[in-house]
This record gives C-alpha cells, structure tokens and sequence, in this order.
C-alpha cells in the first residue's frame, strides 16, 4: 500500500475533466439546476473509484493491466453491455484476463 499517495486538488480536478467524468469548473454552479444533481453524482462514483482504487485488490490487479482510467472505464463499459456477470469480481476477471470464456447465448423468447 505504500505505492499510493494522496492526490493534489489539481491532480483530482484533472482526472475529473479529462478521463471520462467530464466536469468542468462551472458544473456545479446553481443548486436548483439539473447540472448540479449531476455534478454530486459525479463526485460520487469518482469517491467509490477512489476508495477501490485503494482498498479492492481485483480492482487495482485489473486497472495496473488497462493502460490509462480511460482505457480501463471504457473496457469495462463494453464488456457489462453485452454480457451479466454475478459479481463485480467476475466483470472485472472477464474484461482484463486473456482467456477463452465459453459464451453461451439464451434466445429470448419474443
């Protein structure tokens, strides 16, 4: 645990504009705006991100293997649209491992 510090304000707020959260420094502005429900949301998957960052062992073996936050947002984007997975362990097993899963497909009835 002694590879990870404390970010800066700066460090976060880049984070937050520029991998995938896109706010901006006015997001937030007005409290009975829609823009401003949005911008708490925001917050608050970057602070669920954070504390997996820190404390989910899966979490930080599959984001040391996506390259950028970027990269590892966007994989797991792909891989939870078009499959279900029983747990948060298995999404991320499935989306940064190198194996053959057997995929079977259930037809839906119409």
């Amino acid at each position: 645990m002694g590879k990870f510090r404390r970010p800066t304000h700066h460090e976060c707020f880049n984070t937050l504009k520029n991998q995938g959260y896109h706010i901006e420094h006015n997001y937030g502005h007005g409290r009975e705006n829609l823009c401003f429900n949005f911008y708490i949301l925001t917050l608050l998957a970057f602070f669920f991100h954070q504390v997996l960052e820190l404390t989910d062992k899966a979490f930080q073996e599959s984001r040391s293997k996506a390259g950028t936050l970027r990269e590892f947002w966007e994989r797991l984007r792909q891989v939870f649209h078009f499959f279900i997975f029983d747990s948060w362990e298995s999404l991320l097993h499935f989306a940064f491992n190198k194996k053959s899963y057997p995929i079977t497909v259930t037809p839906q009835p119409p």
